[in-house]
């Protein structure tokens, strides 16, 4: 085995570096290599026993010698010329031929024995070069013209005679013996590469044969990918349906509670209020991961005002790193100015790391950082904290992932906050980083590109309406989700409201199929002073707008038969109700549809009071500035 790894690492030696990585290419050189190392020594008995059965032997023996062992620095010429490859083994093919030519014409002429050996010279021409056209050429046109000089010379010259033909028998052996041998050997090289090659073909089929049952396993995770996002947001969908009756009762009756000093009762009711908005906040992060993997998440990318965006992060941060009694520390960089992102997203990634240092920090200190570095901003979040070891941060940007169980145990969580942030900042090209030490602390950075791209998907907002809706703050408004039209109800009578007793209050005409939120929102704006006008029947939503002409319509998406889009589309084309704002309500987060479809607005359920102030703020401040569109709520 010593001696076979020996020689194999011989010819490996003498393969030029271009032609290694080739397979076809590395096994002709090896071909090569192993004619011109052994063929010389397989023909040696010829010329020695030409020399001692010739008489006269001297030069034409000597140079059938020299032409034989010629074929030895080929070998060298190939090391020292890599890239000279071909033309020597072309020249290798006919110094081959001039031997066999120049013994035939000295030793038998066209009844010579050695004239067999002409047969080698296609083969080996082939299995040096290939079946190129310049090889099937080559080799063509250097046996024509060996035979045809041949006969040229039977015809018109005489061969000479240094051994009688009648004494050449033990010549005719020897070359036989050598022709044979030497294609027994080139043989046996060969099969062995066809063997090599055959088992190569075998290693293909069976990868082959592995890819395919990856990409079956691939698809078939897909495929449960996809299962698995559907029934997120089916699941999603369904756990929002109740919250909005859930929140928007609790908070009804917090502010009856309120208004009537009923301590207890308000205790209470803080608590589911603050139960199913947890509830909430889960349900919006899990919609929010399904959407990023299915790839539906689109980015809302404008310009924010970094310094605006640390005041507004820093009021709403202060009092939640008081709670478990922390400083909070803000430090800004020079010159923060303006980038080009998500805001709400943004804000979201911050506000989630925000509340993990909050969480996890006591009697410590949460510091906010933020700065330009270079064309990347940089916004960090540090604490005092329990800090994260380096074994569990290597999880720690997974879906359900905490740093451990035991902190699950004592802190609660999901471990879905900061995967979700991770994902979002990729969403807008940056990253989150972490560097901790257990029981020192963490500092979280979020690094995002100050010039974001526009995507396709990115709506274009007017100037003015972008404008409103960040003196409005309506950001935080819009929680972004997506699920699937859950079973709708029926049987809303009709139309309802108030207008003969609140004849000053401005009307607002609510479309929706659903009945309990008819019956909440119908509430929820009387408590603002409006006079709402609900009906459960979308097709009569464009004769109701023109017989009332309410201040403004909120408009439900899904529904079905006639959907939100059909109606706001029939609003829209009718002179009457044309300018009429429309704000549109749903699950789903359809903003930049809405605001291509038309739309002034789009309110998020499940609809709470602070939504519908903040759309009926909107509303008022476009009507004082005399503008028939308000912007997104």
């Amino acid at each position: 085995m010593s001696v076979l790894t020996a020689f194999q690492g011989l010819m490996n030696w003498f393969v030029p570096e271009h032609m290694a990585n080739d397979l076809h290419t590395r096994k002709r050189v090896q071909m090569f290599i192993v004619s011109h190392l052994f063929g010389p020594i397989i023909a040696t008995p010829i010329p020695v026993f030409l020399w001692f059965a010739d008489p006269a032997p001297w030069p034409h023996v000597a140079i059938l010698a020299l032409s034989i062992y010629g074929f030895w620095p080929f070998l060298a010429l190939v090391k020292a010329f890599p890239r000279a490859y071909t033309p020597l083994a072309m020249l290798s093919v006919l110094n081959l031929t001039f031997a066999i030519l120049w013994g035939t014409y000295n030793y038998g002429g066209t009844s010579s024995p050695f004239l067999l050996w002409f047969v080698l010279t296609p083969l080996l021409a082939f299995m040096y070069l290939g079946s190129t056209w310049t090889a099937r050429v080559f080799v063509f046109a250097q046996i024509t013209l060996g035979i045809a000089a041949l006969y040229g010379f039977y015809l018109y010259g005489d061969f000479p005679e240094h051994i009688p033909v009648s004494e050449m028998v033990v010549a005719g052996v020897l070359s036989a013996l050598g022709a044979n041998i030497y294609v027994f050997m080139m043989a046996a090289y060969y099969s062995s590469v066809v063997d090599s090659q055959s088992e190569l073909i075998k290693e293909i089929d069976r990868h082959q044969g592995t890819l395919k049952a990856l990409t079956n396993a691939k698809d078939d995770a897909e495929r449960a990918n996809g299962a698995k996002s559907e029934f997120l947001a089916k699941m999603s969908h369904e756990l929002r349906t109740p919250l909005n009756a859930v929140l928007g009762y609790s908070e009804i009756l917090l502010e009856d509670a309120e208004l009537d000093g009923r301590g207890e009762q308000i205790a209470d009711l803080q608590k589911i209020s603050a139960a199913g908005k947890h509830l909430l906040a889960m349900v919006n992060d899990i919609l929010d991961i399904s959407k990023i993997e299915a790839g539906k998440m689109a980015l809302h990318v404008e310009s924010v005002d970094l310094d605006r965006l640390v005041d507004e992060v820093e009021a709403t941060a202060r009092p939640l790193a008081a709670k478990n009694t922390n400083s909070f520390v803000v430090e800004r960089g020079p010159n923060l100015g303006t980038m080009r992102a998500d805001a709400t997203k943004l804000r979201q990634a911050i506000f989630n790391l925000l509340s993990n240092a909050a969480k996890f920090t006591q009697n410590g200190q949460i510091t906010l950082s933020a700065k330009r570095n270079g064309p990347w901003v940089e916004i960090a979040v540090a604490d005092t904290g329990i800090g994260i070891s380096r074994e569990q941060q290597q999880a720690l940007f997974s879906n359900f992932t905490q740093a451990n169980s035991k902190i699950a145990a004592v802190y609660g969580g999901t471990g879905l906050g900061l995967s979700l942030s991770q994902n979002l900042c990729r969403l807008m090209g940056g990253q989150i980083e972490i560097e901790s030490e257990l029981g020192k602390g963490s500092r979280f950075t979020i690094r995002l590109p100050a010039q974001a791209e526009r995507t396709e998907r990115e709506p274009v907002i007017a100037h003015a309406a972008a404008t409103s809706a960040r003196a409005r703050n309506d950001d935080d408004l819009l929680a972004d989700s997506e699920a699937d039209a859950g079973e709708r109800r029926t049987g809303y009578a009709g139309m309802s409201g108030h207008l003969p007793n609140h004849e000053k209050r401005e009307r607002l005409l609510v479309v929706d199929d659903d009945r309990d939120f008819l019956e909440l929102a119908e509430r929820l704006f009387l408590k603002e002073d409006y006079t709402p006008i609900c009906t459960d029947a979308p097709q009569s939503a464009l004769q109701i707008a023109r017989t009332v002409k309410p201040s403004a319509i909120f408009l439900d998406i899904l529904m079905p038969g006639f959907d939100g889009w059909d109606v706001l589309a029939a609003l829209k084309a009718d002179p009457v109700t044309a300018d009429i704002p429309v704000f549109m309500i749903s699950i789903l987060s359809e903003r930049a549809k809405a605001l291509a479809a038309g739309a002034d607005g789009i309110v998020m359920k499940p609809l709470d009071a602070s939504k519908v102030k903040a759309a009926l703020a909107g509303l008022r401040a476009t009507r004082g500035q005399g503008r028939a569109k308000a912007a997104n709520a």
